[in-house]
């Protein structure tokens, strides 16, 4: 009896050992300190092991710069965001929300831009559902290959059609959407969304 149990025995040790060691060793970061120049975006590091970046909204761990959002304070602090509608609610609620620079990562280019400059759609796949991507450029926009297909199975039986051409909107625009709540979150808003991308 003590042959048979004692791998099982030694498993579970082993998994607390484990359990533990990570838990000492991994950091959650929410804020970064010190960051020099308010105007370039922070370089984020999403592939370590011992860092793991974490929504200050929702506080969900940041796993894909997709969709990802940062916010720079003018004594160099960086908020990061798993999703811009996270950080158009966190950043509502704060009191130096005018002294702020605030980056999104765009899905054509693939980088960190300011968000003022950024263009979006609201049918994007997201982390939160908020349903904000942003791009570079308003073609980019225009012609994302995200469209209503991809989230059929949660909301109706949308086709797509690739040729269509989207509504693209403003920074001002999508933060007026999120603070009233016409997101991809609210279904009766979502279903309107989605047929006017069909």
């Amino acid at each position: 009896m003590i042959r048979r149990t004692f791998p099982y025995l030694f498993l579970i040790v082993l998994s607390i050992v484990i359990a533990s060691y990570n838990r000492d060793t991994r950091e959650d970061i929410k804020v970064e300190y010190g960051h020099k120049n308010i105007n370039e975006p922070y370089r984020i590091v999403l592939e370590t092991y011992n860092n793991r970046y974490i929504c200050n909204d929702c506080e969900m761990m940041i796993k894909s710069y997709k969709n990802s959002a940062q916010v720079i304070t003018s004594t160099g602090n960086v908020y990061v965001f798993d999703d811009v509608g996270c950080m158009i609610r966190w950043l509502d609620k704060q009191d130096f929300k005018g002294e702020v620079k605030k980056y999104v990562y765009t899905h054509d280019t693939g980088f960190y831009i300011d968000a003022q400059y950024a263009w979006y759609v609201r049918d994007q796949a997201t982390p939160l559902g908020y349903g904000f991507g942003a791009y570079e450029t308003s073609m980019g926009a225009m012609n994302s290959a995200v469209t209503s297909s991809q989230i059929e199975s949660q909301f109706g039986n949308f086709s797509s059609n690739k040729n269509t051409t989207k509504e693209i909107y403003e920074y001002t625009d999508i933060v007026k959407f999120a603070l009233r709540g016409e997101t991809l979150l609210h279904p009766m808003i979502k279903r309107e969304i989605l047929k006017q991308n069909k």
